[in-house]
């Protein structure tokens, strides 16, 4: 079962929102939509849904077409399961008649409304409506909802945004288990790169109406093809750099070619993508200043200056004696850094 995506266009007047998008989503994974606010993600799973019409391209569902610009069925002609950021429960509804909003032609609601409240986890509240739960109550009472007519496919939109972040974090992984054990064909938008990371099997990079890079989130923090992809994952940062006789001239040092992973592109402005795990410091009476420190997971992250006050950030064992003040010279690992035109 898949969810294709093919030469999607759309427009809000001159404003042009998708350009020739391509996508397809398989059963069984869960496809996220990563970009800033206004990269079109958005429009994308409101084209699926329904809530938008297509004007250029094709979207079909298991090879035969969903809609395109001469067919475009409501969302509730539609097998698809919708879960938005604010979960947008009835207000006036109690938490099972919610859950059992979309199941008219079941035989037996009860039973599934019962099964869906133990899977979230809310046996036993049944009866409570939605300003008496949690907003990560809420949220797993949409996903029910959503999934308990068990649709073809699911989208969900920012559907973690408005959780605080512990709670998130541990959202995220039910959601997926639930989402897996369904093997449900499932697009879900965040512009949080962690996010993505977290939940997704696969991530679709968006920018501008286009889609930048697609696949694995390993795929993605190993190879990203543009710095700005690259960016996005392990807190990287860009460094100035030109290629000389003697190595990478940097404002913080001058590091040795075999520090790179890919080849030296064309072109004369030229940005490294560093991650800070992957730097050494060492320390050095005539190097750069430690100008901040703070805990960073188990690691400690350093703040250095160059003599240009450009900063750069390093992460360093928690048991290394370094000190804000101190001077260090800093070099990166062997085949840690990518080398882009920008």
């Amino acid at each position: 079962m898949s969810l294709e995506f093919r030469h999607i266009g759309h427009a809000y007047g001159k404003l042009r929102a998708l350009d020739s998008i391509s996508l397809t989503a398989v059963k069984g994974e869960i496809t996220c939509l990563l970009g800033e606010s206004g990269c079109g993600k958005t429009t994308l799973l409101q084209l699926a849904a329904g809530l938008q019409s297509v004007q250029q391209g094709e979207i079909f569902l298991n090879g035969e077409t969903l809609a395109n610009s001469s067919h475009n069925p409501a969302p509730e002609n539609r097998p698809v399961g919708l879960v938005f950021q604010e979960g947008a429960l009835f207000p006036h509804m109690s938490i099972a008649q919610n859950i059992g909003f979309g199941l008219n032609g079941d035989a037996e609601p009860a039973l599934v409304i019962e099964k869906w409240l133990g899977r979230i986890g809310l046996d036993g509240l049944q009866h409570r409506y939605p300003h008496m739960l949690s907003g990560g109550q809420q949220q797993r009472v949409a996903l029910a909802r959503a999934m308990a007519p068990e649709p073809e496919v699911l989208l969900m939109d920012e559907p973690f945004a408005n959780i605080d972040v512990v709670l998130r974090r541990s959202l995220r992984n039910e959601t997926r288990h639930i989402l897996k054990e369904r093997a449900a064909t499932t697009i879900l938008v965040t512009h949080d790169p962690q996010e993505a990371m977290e939940i997704g099997d696969r991530i679709a990079v968006m920018d501008k109406g286009h889609i930048v890079q697609m696949g694995s989130a390993d795929d993605l923090f190993d190879n990203p093809v543009t710095l700005s992809v690259g960016l996005m994952f392990g807190d990287s940062q860009a460094v100035g750099a030109h290629k000389t006789d003697h190595g990478i001239k940097t404002a913080f040092g001058i590091w040795p070619v075999s520090c790179l992973t890919n080849g030296w592109p064309d072109g004369s402005n030229i940005k490294l993508l560093v991650r800070p795990a992957a730097l050494k410091v060492t320390a050095n009476p005539t190097g750069m200043p430690i100008i901040d420190m703070r805990r960073a997971g188990k690691a400690r992250r350093l703040t250095i200056a160059s003599e240009t006050e450009e900063l750069i950030t390093v992460d360093i064992s928690t048991s290394e004696s370094l000190h804000i003040g101190e001077k260090v010279s800093i070099e990166p690992d062997r085949h840690s850094l990518m080398a882009f035109t920008k």
